[in-house]
């Protein structure tokens, strides 16, 4: 993509950006920040752990490492120690470890701002207490979101329980309040489990006074995502800003490039997550489904950087193993259907690519998005057996609707330009 540079703008501002060490948490806003760089904007800086100085040092811009001694525990805590979390009570226990670290990060954040205050902080949402030290040091901080289902609902249908979809009676229009009673209650619940650990750090409740929740910013919030995918108004707060998915992500120039063989279907299945058990859990699943369709040909993801036994391919008949393939709408363009088993990034690249889209969820927001897909007729919600999930991809593959849908939605992608608006919102904030 090519940017022109603005001359008439304000290139002086500091903006820290605050990123959980994940692609799909620090690319985004890795994006905005190169968008930002083009338009003359220097003074760009990330704080995440080692893990991804690479990555933004590679783009030109600054990097100051955070939890440095305590990365790998950040990094297990984000896998879930291998286990699926299949209920509220491991929620809990993850973010209690989650809790563990946030002490010292709340005093690195400070002492760093303090000794080089920027002048707007970026913070993403799983990130929330970087928010807090930046409200108490007086400096304007935004928050980044990659999954818009993460706000709370005060109307419309609610996230967050199996990806329920927009009622179509009244008993349906309870089941929505209901729901969102159950989400508030729980929410507050949360916190005063935690209230001990939490107040110290300077979060005091869940709710500010007006309504809108604490641990993102009630200025700016900036959604990654495309607001024509959304069921209907669900009462988003007055920060909240639609800037569009972002999808670049770095070149690794050592990956293997697939192989595509000239008039077969091609299939990807694309984990999408760090969750090491969800990754193992979708390789079988999809061993499975490719002895039902020897006639397609299966390209599985594992994407693991810089491991020397990865480097080629690994096939077993009709299904091949890679490595790593980049999540780019250019390489999705090359699938006939997306078995999109990892959740909102996989979800947004293939809707920028016109590719349909099977869904396999496996857990929290996962849900939602399949719901959405299904509702907007980009793909289906897989029933999950692999026979069940043969006859549907088969269903996608022969049914033209679907990829009618998919095109009109990449066209609606096409209209978003998340560095443009970021920028338009910061010399907005600036002027």
């Amino acid at each position: 993509m090519e940017w022109k540079h603005n001359k008439t703008m304000r290139t002086d501002i500091k903006i820290d950006f605050v990123a959980q060490p994940l692609p799909g948490h620090l690319f985004p806003q890795l994006q905005l920040a190169k968008y930002a760089q083009s338009q003359g904007m220097k003074n760009l800086r990330f704080l995440s752990c080692p893990k991804m100085r690479t990555a933004v040092e590679s783009a030109g811009i600054g990097f100051l490492p955070i939890l440095a001694d305590r990365e790998k525990e950040v990094l297990d805590i984000a896998a879930h120690h291998d286990q699926v979390l299949d209920s509220y009570i491991e929620l809990l226990r993850v973010m209690n470890e989650a809790l563990s670290v946030q002490e010292q990060f709340v005093t690195e954040l400070r002492n760093y701002w303090k000794a080089n205050r920027p002048d707007l902080v970026i913070v993403d949402f799983l990130s929330p207490f970087a928010g807090v030290v930046a409200y108490e040091l007086g400096i304007p901080w935004w928050t980044a979101v990659t999954s818009p289902s993460v706000i709370e609902s005060p109307k419309g249908t609610p996230a967050y329980l199996g990806g329920l979809e927009p009622p179509k009676s009244l008993l349906g229009k309870w089941r929505d309040a209901l729901g969102r009673v159950w989400i508030h209650t729980l929410k507050n619940y949360v916190f005063f489990r935690f209230r001990k650990k939490l107040q110290p750090l300077g979060f005091t409740s869940v709710y500010r006074e007006d309504g809108t929740e604490r641990m993102y910013s009630n200025d700016v919030i900036l959604g990654f995502g495309i607001g024509e995918l959304e069921f209907e108004d669900r009462g988003l707060p007055k920060a909240w800003h639609w800037i569009g998915p972002c999808l670049e992500r770095p070149i690794l120039d050592h990956h293997v490039a697939p192989k595509y063989e000239s008039g077969k279907k091609h299939i990807l299945v694309a984990p999408g997550t760090q969750i090491r058990w969800a990754k193992e859990r979708a390789e079988q699943i999809c061993r499975e489904v490719a002895k039902h369709m020897p006639d397609c040909i299966f390209h599985f993801v594992l994407n693991v950087l810089n491991d020397p036994t990865l480097q080629e391919p690994r096939k077993e008949d009709n299904l091949h193993v890679y490595g790593y393939i980049p999540f780019t709408p250019e390489s999705f363009k090359n699938y006939d259907v997306i078995i999109n088993m990892g959740g909102i990034g996989v979800m947004y690249t293939a809707i920028a690519a016109g590719v349909p889209q099977l869904m396999v969820p496996q857990g929290f927001e996962q849900f939602d998005c399949a719901a959405r897909i299904h509702v907007g007729g980009l793909g289906l919600r897989s029933c999950g057996t692999p026979r069940g999930m043969a006859d549907e991809i088969n269903k996608l593959l022969k049914n033209d609707w679907y990829h009618r849908q998919a095109d009109e939605y990449r066209q609606i992608a096409e209209r978003y330009n998340p560095g443009k608006a970021f920028v338009d919102l910061v010399q907005k904030k600036f002027s």
